[in-house]
């Protein structure tokens, strides 16, 4: 049972793209017995984008093989280029072409049909997990002007003493003001730092 404390699942909507309808229904039979969610249906691209834009979804839940409509997984893309949006996969199709393309757009979890409901409550539970960090991301002040000139150095693949030659300060001085931006943003590393900014939109992809 997902704790009601957890506030991710507060109003949380959740986007089924599923084109077999008796699945999508038991999807939404399987989580609605863990919190009072929204949920909508889409069964091919230009409903799933119509939903999104008219209530943009928390978490989306996909299939990937859509009968006459594009696959699921670009589906999310065009979703992911408006907002990013976590997504739980289900299909009956493990192809690495189709695993490879799935993992392009960063999915909580991969599950292959036919799939219990034990894994998908656990699936869904880690994508709560990911949706709070989110809206804890959201919350979190822009950083200051020298800190996004970093930030984006540092996505451009600079090292510290790389940063410090450009802005004419020491690597000491650079390597003490990214141990700051890891401990002000509540990340482990570098690499969690730049997938931060690229999500809230600090940094712009080159």
């Amino acid at each position: 049972m997902i704790s009601e404390e957890n506030n991710a699942a507060e109003n949380l909507h959740i986007l089924i793209i599923e084109d077999e309808i008796l699945v999508a229904e038991n999807i939404e039979k399987i989580l609605s017995k863990q919190g009072d969610f929204v949920f909508s249906i889409a069964a091919n691209e230009k409903e799933a984008l119509k939903l999104f834009r008219k209530n943009p979804a928390k978490l989306i839940i996909s299939d990937i093989h859509l009968n006459e409509s594009a696959d699921g997984t670009s589906i999310v893309k065009k979703i992911q280029n408006e907002q990013w949006v976590p997504v739980i996969y289900i299909s009956a199709y493990t192809d690495k072409s189709f695993l490879d393309s799935a993992l392009e757009t960063e999915p909580v979890v991969y599950l292959v049909k036919p799939f219990l409901e034990r894994q998908l409550l656990v699936a869904f539970s880690i994508a709560l997990n990911k949706i709070e960090k989110i809206d804890l991301g959201n919350a979190v002040a822009k950083p200051s002007s020298r800190e996004l000139q970093i930030i984006g150095l540092l996505t451009r693949g600079f090292n510290s003493r790389d940063i410090g030659n450009i802005l004419f300060l020491s690597e000491h001085t650079i390597k003490t003001q990214r141990k700051n931006l890891l401990k002000k943003f509540d990340v482990a590393s570098t690499y969690e730092l730049i997938a931060l900014a690229a999500r809230l939109k600090w940094v712009k992809n080159e």
